[in-house]
């Protein structure tokens, strides 16, 4: 009898657990909406519970920290979560073909490969900002060394079919009745090689400008990567960079803009819901003699919202263009470097088809553990207290069911896309105003900058930031 209230007491702790961290992402969240990144870094810290804490809520703090300009403590974090992404990331990718049976959200988190990459090129931009300009460069080479080591190995491993073992799942379906013919209709497709992250268009871009501004490396090189990566695509070129006048000079404007999407969970419950809407509990699975309380199974992926094309489905208020004018009047609209939309799409289709299985086999076989648990205690209760031993019952297999949550786990607040272009100009000093509109070209952001020095022979880099 304690074991079976053991159960929903331990739910009940996972459930109060679970309401705290969701009070603080609101309050985190309505201090980003409203543009104040420093409480939102605040209300972030009060929900860690470590020196040390997992890489989604440290990238969360440190790409905030940039957006409000503390550079120094950006790069510092970054560093740290480098270094702590490398421990976790190839401890994690040699088991990436492994069937787990525990939930994915007790796990350390890795990351995301996209996330490894891209924090090197947002540190890039925060030792350029405080002038360490040699620092800058390590961390564009630092991204070369990991797209050499770590990009190939991780992309055979991800589409590696998943093993399991399907002698306890067949057995365990089997006690319940269940046929998972019909849960696996709802499997998502088979990731492909192209869903592999394997280059960052915006890390070409930063270090082909940063690379002529240094007059160093091979700005040349990273220019064709550039290109390779956004061929038939209209997008930001740094062909204008690379021929700069005798005796003229560059603006270039780089530009992190909106926010970037965030996975959702996706819940697959077996049976399903009846047509007006009411869930269909499994009322069937006799055990012993012992008819279980009505229940049914969970099953979870993450996945994004898409169109029926498979085109990203974006807020009509997220920005979609952003335009730069001089103080006399000249203007562009900034091209597009990098969707980084797209990395979070693409991590999804890597992973929902591996998550979905590793589901099934977790709550199927969690289920029946508890299935047949609760048919020895309904069995050993008296009959005058079975009442009582049923709504334990319930409540614990219940509580395996919310205890199945979906891996949704990312930086929430790295932006959707950068945009980049640029102005030929005389050497001197120039005032600019950069617009940021949304899809139905409303104002949605403006950010001005005063006393831009541009210099002969190379490219002044300037970074406008607009994340709504």
């Amino acid at each position: 009898m304690k074991k079976v209230f053991a159960l929903p007491l331990l739910f009940l702790c996972f459930f109060i657990l679970g309401c705290a961290s969701t009070e603080i992402d609101a309050e985190a969240e309505k201090c980003f909406n409203e543009g104040n990144y420093s409480a939102c870094i605040s209300t972030i810290k009060k929900s860690l519970k470590s020196k040390n804490p997992q890489v989604d809520k440290a990238l969360d703090v440190a790409i905030l920290n940039h957006y409000s300009g503390n550079y120094k403590q950006s790069a510092a974090e970054f560093n740290r979560i480098d270094r702590q992404i490398e421990d976790a990331y190839t401890k994690s990718v040699s088991k990436m073909a492994g069937a787990a049976s525990l939930n994915e959200n007790i796990s350390e988190y890795s990351g995301n490969i996209y996330e490894y990459i891209l924090l090197n090129a947002f540190n890039a931009l925060n030792y350029y900002k405080i002038g360490e300009f040699d620092e800058a460069l390590v961390e564009i080479r630092r991204i070369e060394n990991k797209q050499k080591e770590y990009i190939s190995k991780y992309g055979e491993l991800a589409l590696q079919d998943l093993n399991e073992d399907s002698d306890s799942l067949s057995e365990s379906a089997k006690l319940m009745n269940v046929d998972l013919s019909e849960v696996y209709v709802h499997m998502p497709r088979k990731p492909r090689e192209s869903d592999v992250y394997k280059d960052s268009a915006f890390a070409h871009y930063l270090a082909a400008l940063l690379y002529i501004q240094d007059r160093s490396g091979s700005p040349e090189l990273h220019v064709r990567e550039y290109e390779a990566i956004n061929r038939g695509v209209k997008c930001a070129s740094l062909r204008e960079d690379l021929r700069i006048p005798d005796g003229m000079g560059r603006l270039d404007f780089v530009s992190l803009a909106g926010r970037i999407i965030s996975r959702r969970e996706c819940a697959i419950y077996f049976p399903s819901f009846a047509a007006n809407g009411t869930p269909v509990f499994l009322t069937s699975v006799t055990i012993s003699g012992i008819t279980i309380p009505a229940f049914r199974l969970k099953y979870v992926f993450p996945y994004i919202d898409e169109d029926k094309n498979g085109n990203i489905v974006r807020p009509e208020n997220s920005i979609n263009s952003v335009k730069v004018t001089l103080s006399d009047g000249t203007s562009i609209h900034l091209g597009l470097i990098e969707w980084f939309d797209e990395a979070v799409q693409k991590d999804v289709a890597l992973r929902a088809r591996r998550d979905f299985t590793r589901s099934i086999f977790r709550s199927t076989t969690k289920k029946a553990a508890a299935v047949a648990s609760a048919a020895v205690a309904i069995k050993a209760t008296p009959e005058a207290f079975r009442p009582i031993t049923e709504i334990a019952v319930t409540a614990s297999l219940d509580a395996v069911d919310l205890a199945e949550t979906a891996d949704v786990r990312q930086c929430r607040y790295f932006p959707s896309f950068a945009a980049g272009g640029g102005f030929t100009l005389a050497p001197g000093v120039y005032s600019a105003k950069v617009e940021y509109f949304d899809v139905n070209e409303n104002l949605v952001g403006t950010e001005s900058f005063e006393n831009l020095t541009v210099s002969a022979g190379r490219p002044t880099l300037v970074e406008s930031i607009c994340v709504k």
